[in-house]
């Protein structure tokens, strides 16, 4: 599996892992402004098919799932 990390000055960021079977990326585009909403997306690409899904959440319930993923030991 080769990974893969970059971003862009939009406010995006990509994380890409290449395995044999295919990709998958996890895009993370950041809004600024007065709601400051990140909007999250997955996309996996295995046997010529596309599979997508996505989230958006304001930085007050980013900051909240956070937590909880640290209190669940996922995050440190």
């Amino acid at each position: 599996m080769q990974s893969t990390f970059r971003a862009s000055d939009s406010g995006q960021a990509v994380f890409q892992n290449t395995t044999a079977t295919g990709t998958e990326q996890l895009l993370v585009t950041l809004h600024p402004g007065s709601d400051s909403m990140a909007h999250i997306q997955i996309k996996e690409d295995v046997s010529g098919g596309l599979v997508s899904t996505s989230i958006s959440i304001n930085q007050s319930n980013l900051q909240k799932l956070v937590e909880w993923l640290r209190d669940q030991g996922a995050v440190q």
